[in-house]
């Protein structure tokens, strides 16, 4: 038997913890002159206890110890008292009672005042849009960052939005937010934030649909067919589907002695329906209502109408038709109308008119057929004709020709027929038109053939051109060919070729044509593409075949070859080094073969300069550095090198000379017992800047970032102007450029101008780049426009125009976009126009292009 002594107890509680867990997704929020905001989330666990705080600490860049920079009980810290434009690392840990979890690391951090462009979060709008019944409340909250931190502007359908009793805004830190109370129907529409820092200036879009009952149908209601038990009527769709699509329309009807509406049909797919059941000479009237998922609309209501039979004239006969045509007759044909009026048609009457007069006169007598023989016409001259129908209520709607027709003869047969060309299976015949075309309209032509022995013509090929090609004929055979001209009276006599061919394909030697690729060279820079266009000819046609250098070239992914029987078309996509070289193209037929050559010169980065560097005489305060030429030069002359020294013990490298032409310097002014390292790179280079859109006082221009960032990061550019004529170059902007493209305004039209523009980093200013072509500041010779509005170069557009081709391009587009867009242009000769209608389907979409 056992049993239990007195138990002991701890003296104290004690809790089952241990550390945290590291903090999650350290970032940087913001960063400014003097300090960095770091920011962080909570660790995924605590280790049993409270997170009591979160321990910043930080070094500078190079340095091994970590200082303190300071606590926090939140998830955001403020790291103050930095240098400016100094590289800073930082390091965050959270702590409980049991002590401190792993440390999380972020840098290299530079310090400095970032811009950062605006942007708003749509992410709780998918679509853009936002849904809202009737008489119910939008609240649209729109998140957003930004520095420095920018305005908020409310636009309504691109017009600014003012507050009221209705309508009001709400703006934090941090989030931009539009309430409207008590929805209506004219609260719909597009709205637009626009966010402006003075740096950037960007607008996000939100589409408000209004839920509600539709749109009362379009009136007036149209009485189609009016009889005495039923009555057809009509109408058109509501101009607003209230946001839901229309599921049916109803359709009531009252006898207009009483008040009371009684229900005809509560279904009705369509705008039209005939209404039954009615009683003979009553007088009724009709209204209908519109349906959709949220209710009916309010109703269209007709005019009075009395049950009974209406008889009226016939409408029009159907499409007139033109047979049998002679010399001064011809034959007219026609359907019956569709609607006789209630009553038989006893009789057609039909008119003619010469197209040069107003005045209709009887063509014939009347006729009950639905045909009839038109004569004594005038030879050669156009009539127009039309038919009306009779019935016992009189006349009734005349249908009439939309084109005038001419009673005539057959014409003259074409003048000459040439043999231009043969293969071994075809011919190709051109011929001049007939000299005169018998009073009508040339319809076209007939081409026969025959063997040179046989007796028989054979039709080979009918067109309304002036040539044709006859094919599938026999190599090595002789063949004679004919033409013949075709009108509405028939075909006329045929003209022979002057003499019979025989069919086989001539032998011409092939030869490509490289006039169009200047000196035989096409520079291109590495991720672009280029492409080598080439005419060509022989006969046959050549076989095509590419080569670079030795390695034959075939269609991948990035290389395209593209053959025609006179054009051949080789395309490099995301081009690099290796694409460069000597492109060789053969062609070959049996005749013989041609090889033609073409460089293309793939522009890159170069490589570092060959080391190691060599250092020799070395004295208390100089010594001569060394090195060898870049193994890859990048497609162009390296046209100097940048020499830079750094101090034992320090971080920052300094400038020693940015314009060192050889591959050795002597550098002096070193300090005695100093230990120093050196190195060696390519001068930075802006690309030429390229002038993409002109108008009379302002044009944009665009650059690629620099080969080589000098060691740091390219902060900036700036750009200068010069007029021509006019040595002085000009600085255009007030404030660093960050984008690599730039719009200069304040132009004078007229004035021919050019551009250069310089990279800026910590180091300070590369050399200015080569300069643009230069151009004049005038309005281009087209400009696009949608309704009455014309379209200017903004967020919302890009519009670009050549000397061949104008481009409009709509950014972010919505059904707002849908509609009709004019381009004109203009020259000394006058104006022209041409329309592009452009409809927007389904989500919104990135951006459409017009050309």
């Amino acid at each position: 038997m056992y049993s239990f002594g007195d138990p002991c107890e701890t003296a104290e509680p004690v809790k089952a913890t241990e550390t945290p867990g590291p903090v999650k997704d350290l970032s940087m929020k913001d960063s400014t002159k003097t300090s960095v905001t770091l920011q962080w989330n909570k660790p995924d666990y605590d280790g049993g206890s409270i997170i009591t705080d979160y321990i910043i600490e930080k070094k500078l860049q190079g340095q091994e110890e970590w200082a303190p920079a300071g606590t926090n009980k939140h998830c955001e810290h403020e790291v103050t008292k930095l240098k400016e434009l100094t590289e800073m690392f930082f390091r965050v840990c959270s702590k409980n009672e049991k002590g401190t979890s792993d440390f999380v690391e972020i840098g290299s951090i530079k310090v400095k005042d970032y811009i950062i462009p605006p942007e708003a979060n749509l992410k709780e709008y998918p679509d853009g849009q936002i849904s809202v019944h009737l008489g119910h409340n939008v609240h649209v909250e729109l998140p957003y960052k930004g520095k420095p931190r920018p305005t908020i502007l409310w636009l309504k359908d691109n017009l600014p939005l003012k507050e009221s009793e209705k309508i009001r805004f709400k703006k934090t830190e941090n989030k931009a937010t539009l309430m409207i109370k008590n929805v209506e129907k004219e609260n719909g529409g597009k709205y637009t934030l626009t966010l402006d820092n003075t740096f950037f200036r960007k607008s996000f879009h939100i589409q408000v649909i209004t839920l509600g009952p539709p749109a009362k149908p379009v009136g007036p209601i149209r009485l189609d067919e009016v009889r005495a038990e039923s009555i057809a009527i009509s109408w058109d769709e509501p101009n607003d589907n209230g946001g839901g699509e229309i599921t049916c329309y109803t359709v009531e009807k009252r006898d207009t002695s009483q008040t009371d509406w009684k229900m005809a049909c509560s279904s009705v797919i369509g705008t039209s329906f005939m209404v039954p059941n009615l009683i003979k000479g009553i007088q009724y009237q009709f209204r209908v209502c519109a349906e959709n998922r949220y209710g009916a609309s309010e109703p269209v209501v007709s005019q009075n109408v009395i049950a009974k039979h209406e008889f009226r004239p016939p409408g029009p006969p159907g499409a007139l038709s033109i047979k049998e045509v002679t010399r001064g007759a011809l034959t007219i044909a026609w359907k019956p109308p569709t609607n006789d009026g209630g009553a038989r048609v006893h009789h057609y009457i039909v008119e003619k008119r010469e197209a040069s007069r107003r005045t209709w006169t009887e063509a014939a007598p009347k006729t009950t057929q639905t045909s009839l023989r038109v004569s004594d016409l005038l030879e050669g001259v156009p009539y127009f004709f039309r038919v009306v129908a009779e019935n016992q209520y009189g006349l009734g709607e005349a249908y009439e020709m939309p084109d005038p027709v001419i009673a005539t003869a057959e014409p003259a047969p074409p003048k000459r027929v040439d043999i231009i060309d043969t293969t071994d299976t075809s011919a190709t015949l051109v011929w001049l038109k007939p000299e005169h075309d018998g009073g009508s309209r040339i319809t076209g032509y007939c081409v026969e053939s025959k063997a040179k022995d046989a007796d028989k013509w054979i039709v080979c090929g009918t067109t309304k051109n002036l040539s044709l090609v006859i094919e599938g004929l026999i190599e090595n055979s002789e063949y004679e060919f004919h033409v013949k001209a075709k009108n509405d009276s028939g075909f006329s006599m045929p003209r022979e070729a002057f003499s019979s061919v025989i069919i086989k394909e001539p032998r011409i030697e092939p030869t490509a044509d490289l006039s169009g690729i200047s000196n035989q060279l096409i520079t291109s820079r590495i991720g672009e593409s280029f492409e080598i266009d080439v005419p060509i000819s022989g006969r046959p046609a050549p076989k095509v075949s590419w080569k670079l250098e030795e390695m034959r070239l075939k269609e991948t992914d990035r290389v395209s070859i593209k053959t025609t029987k006179n054009r051949t078309t080789l395309t490099v996509k995301d081009c690099m080094r290796g694409d460069g070289g000597r492109y060789f193209l053969t062609l070959e037929n049996v005749t013989g073969s041609k090889t033609f050559t073409v460089t293309v010169n793939v522009i890159g980065r170069p490589s570092p300069p060959e080391g190691p560097i060599e250092i020799s005489s070395i004295t208390s305060e100089s010594c001569v550095l060394s090195w060898n030429l870049p193994e890859d030069d990048g497609g162009t002359d390296i046209t100097n090198y940048i020499v830079e020294k750094r101090e034992s013990g320090s971080t920052a490298w300094q400038l020693i000379n940015s314009s060192v032409k050889h591959t050795s310097f002597h550098i002096s002014h070193l300090t005695k017992y100093m230990q120093y390292t050196f190195r060696i790179c390519s001068e930075t280079i802006v690309a030429e800047p390229e002038v993409f859109t002109v108008t009379a006082n302002s044009m944009s221009i665009r650059w690629e970032e620099p080969y080589h960032d000098g060691g740091s990061k390219v902060t900036g550019y700036w750009i200068e102007k010069k007029e021509r004529n006019i040595i002085l170059w000009v600085r255009e902007n007030k404030i660093p450029c960050f984008e690599c493209y730039y719009k200069v305004e304040g132009l004078v039209e007229g004035l021919e101008y050019q551009f250069r523009v310089y990279a800026m980093n910590s180091a300070g200013l590369s050399k200015a780049s080569e300069a643009s072509k230069r151009a004049v500041a005038q309005n281009p010779v087209g400009n696009w426009s949608k309704g009455t509005k014309e379209l200017e170069l903004c967020e919302k557009y890009a519009l670009q125009y050549s000397s061949t081709r104008a481009l409009a391009i709509i950014k972010f587009c919505d059904r707002d976009d849908t509609g009709k867009y004019v381009l004109t242009v203009r020259n000394a000769s006058g104006t022209k126009t041409a329309e592009v209608n452009v409809k927007v389907l389904g989500k919104c979409a990135k951006h459409t292009a017009i050309t």
